[in-house]
């Protein structure tokens, strides 16, 4: 049977973000500069009312679904 992991944001409500199947392979190996960069509408809507700018959150996570690192970065806005 295949293992799934819920890769869910760690802040708040819990959202799921995406559903990893890791598969039945044996000794799994993660190779720590691998990393899947989920953004969080949650946590960027959170964090740009609280400081009145335009941010987007990533939280990023390595292949078995573990938390590595939070980034906030400025949004840039598009021009028409």
């Amino acid at each position: 049977m295949d293992d799934t992991v819920e890769v869910r944001c760690p802040v708040g409500p819990r959202q799921l973000l995406i559903k990893l199947r890791l598969g039945e392979e044996s000794g799994r190996r993660v190779d720590p500069g691998n990393l899947m960069e989920l953004s969080c509408n949650d946590c960027s809507r959170r964090l740009s009312r609280e400081r009145n700018e335009s941010l987007r959150v990533l939280h990023q996570f390595n292949f078995a679904g573990e938390l590595v690192r939070t980034v906030a970065e400025f949004r840039v806005q598009s021009r028409s």
